[in-house]
């Protein structure tokens, strides 16, 4: 019980807190339905539905949070835009595409700015859902709304956003992304 206490007071002081309990977790059918023709990283559906990983919900609704979030964007050893299979690539986290836009291809600078302005026009706090794999670190992996979430970041904009974090196995085979985090762990 202490345990479970302190673990939440430290998810509090990291932005990072649980919904409601009343809130009943998606299900992986929910979790298809609402974001698999959107999820184009190599996610591993078949064994994610096979095997029923787990999803919770998580609420951020501060900046500071966000830095837990990566993109599936990388940087390379000499701080250009590099692709997730580059060994020397190092993963970039929302606090990092502050520093990094100006790296990032025109295509996603463009969209970003784009999604920037329409935040700017529509209601006074954003409200996103997205998809996340829970990382080894207790970081959270960007599945798909990148751009939207990169432009909440540069914005300075209020926002609640609800990640749907699926708390999968941390195996390559179930997230290509993986590799940059396991990496680490075999050191």
């Amino acid at each position: 019980m202490i345990a479970h206490a302190l673990k939440e007071t430290v998810r509090a002081a990291m932005g990072k807190t649980s919904i409601a309990p009343s809130d009943p977790p998606p299900t992986p059918e929910d979790f298809e339905k609402k974001f698999r023709d959107h999820i184009r990283v190599g996610f591993n559906w078949d064994r994610f539905l096979a095997e029923r990983w787990p999803i919770e919900r998580v609420a951020l609704d501060d900046h500071k949070a966000l830095a837990r979030c990566f993109t599936p964007w990388y940087v390379g050893k000499v701080g250009e835009e590099a692709a997730f299979d580059d060994e020397a690539a190092a993963p970039m986290s929302l606090r990092d595409v502050r520093k990094a836009v100006e790296i990032l291809s025109e295509e996603r600078k463009a969209d970003i700015k784009e999604k920037i302005a329409r935040f700017d026009r529509g209601p006074d706090v954003a409200r996103l859902t997205v998809p996340t794999y829970g990382l080894p670190d207790g970081g959270y992996f960007v599945l798909d709304r990148n751009h939207r979430l990169s432009a909440l970041s540069l914005s300075g904009k209020p926002f609640d956003v609800e990640l749907w974090n699926v708390r999968g196995p941390h195996e390559e085979e179930c997230l290509l992304d993986l590799r940059h985090w396991l990496r680490n762990e075999k050191l």
